[in-house]
This record gives structure tokens, sequence and C-alpha cells, in this order.
């Protein structure tokens, strides 16, 4: 009796008109999605530097779309991207040898890592979220480069086993997410692009799991497009500022329950 008062209660709070076990996997969906590890979040406490690094088009308005809607559901003040063009830099064997993927720790205790590349033009960008868009074999490289000491083994196989080619990972201190990486491969279309942009991105502030199957949420493994409704209310609830890295994903779900 008492689990049905709290069904109840939950379905009041939802306000969707969802049936009580709509409700029930609604949450349950959110928990797994949330889930970092041993039930606690991580979010960024600071807003992260996005740069885009590529050598084939990229859908540049699925990715400033992306921005805005992150910008609205964390109230985070995130710039626009930064673009480098790898095809503009006159790549040669240098590419390999001399470039560099130097994370420092700066003002106010938030990392930054710093991407140069010696080429016959020079490039040199700042950031704390890049987005590698580019061939195969620059991405194993690129992958391993920004590896940080930890193994790259298992993003570069997804990479390359995987016909959707897009994955996210994040490192983080015991205060917030630091910084991070998500590989997307240039060679699908603009809309496949542009569920994989959309999908990272917004993964990639501490949505840290696939729901696999939802009737709701954006992160699964299925092909139909849905509203980004839910999507939106659970990164706004997980940026509370009644939410800090590391607290209990049921904390985040009380508050989730109540956004409208």
């Amino acid at each position: 009796m008492r689990k049905l008062s709290m069904t109840v209660g939950i379905c009041a709070f939802l306000g969707l008109g969802l049936s009580m076990a709509q409700a029930e996997d609604d949450l349950r969906d959110a928990r797994v999605i949330l889930n970092a590890k041993n039930g606690t979040i991580k979010k960024w406490s600071h807003a992260p530097r996005f740069v885009v690094v590529h050598d084939r088009p990229v859908n540049r308005p699925a990715i400033s779309e992306t921005i805005a809607f992150i910008r609205s559901a964390t109230g985070l003040a995130i710039e626009d991207p930064a673009y480098v063009d790898l095809t503009q830099a006159g790549l040669d064997d240098r590419f390999y040898s001399g470039t560099q993927y130097e994370p420092t720790r700066g003002d106010g205790g938030h990392f930054e890592t710093r991407f140069s590349i010696e080429a016959q033009q020079e490039i040199a960008v700042a950031g704390s979220m890049f987005i590698f868009m580019v061939a195969p074999h620059y991405a194993s490289h690129l992958m391993v480069l920004s590896g940080f000491g930890r193994s790259s083994q298992g993003l570069e196989r997804n990479y390359h086993s995987s016909p959707h080619h897009c994955f996210f990972n994040v490192m983080s201190d015991a205060k917030s997410i630091q910084f991070g990486r998500i590989v997307i491969s240039p060679e699908q279309d603009m809309a496949a692009q542009a569920a994989c942009i959309y999908e990272e991105m917004t993964q990639s502030m501490g949505l840290m799991q696939d729901a696999h199957d939802s009737s709701y949420f954006t992160y699964d493994n299925l092909p139909d497009e849905k509203p980004r409704e839910y999507d939106m209310r659970l990164l706004s609830a997980l940026y509370s500022t009644q939410v800090a890295y590391g607290d209990a994903v049921d904390k985040v779900l009380g508050i989730y329950a109540n956004v409208r």
C-alpha cells in the first residue's frame, strides 16, 4: 500500500498525465542516465569551453543549437565553440610528433587544455571539452594523445567497431568534471552528425549512461528521434543550485520530479 502511495505522488509531481507504470519507467531511466559511480552524480562546477577539431565539413548549426540547449538547461555561460580546421593547417609528419595536448590547472582550480599543432600553419587553442571530428587515422592519434596517461584502447576500439562512431568520456577530480573529449565520425551525413552532436555534447555535461530502449530520453539505442523535453528537465535538475558534484542520484531525481 505504501508503494502505491509513493507512486501516485510521483505521478502528481510529474504532471504529465502518465500512468503509474510510465512514471516508474521515467524515473528508472533517469536514474540509469545520472548514475556516475555508486549512485552518485558528476557535473561541471564551471562552464566548459568546447573546441571542435575537424578535417571535413561539420554540422555547425547542430553544434550551435546544442550549445544553446545546454545553456538553457544548465544556466552556465558557455561560449560558442572554437573551430580548428586541420585542412587549413597544411599537416605533415609533425602532426604526429609535434602535436601537444596539455591540461593545466588555472585560476579557480579549473583545468584548461592547450592543444597545439606544429604544421605549415601552427595552430594553438585552449579548451576543456574537445570534439574530434576527423578521419580515423587522425582520430586514433588524438585519442591516444588525449588519454592523459590512461589507456584509450577501449575508446579507440569502440570508435572503429561501431557504425555510429560517436563516443564521449570525461575526467574529473573530487569537485567537478574538469575536461573531456568527444569523438564523432565526420563521414556520417549531416543528419546523423546532428544526432551524435546533440547526444554526446549533452551527455558530456554529466548524463553519464545510456538508458537502453528508453521511451522518454534521447540517450538510448533506438533510432527514433524523440522530443527533448525529458532531456531538458533532467539536465536542468542536475544543474540545480541545490546539487553539488558527488551528491546522490536520488537528490537529483527528487528535483527532476518537480521540474516543469
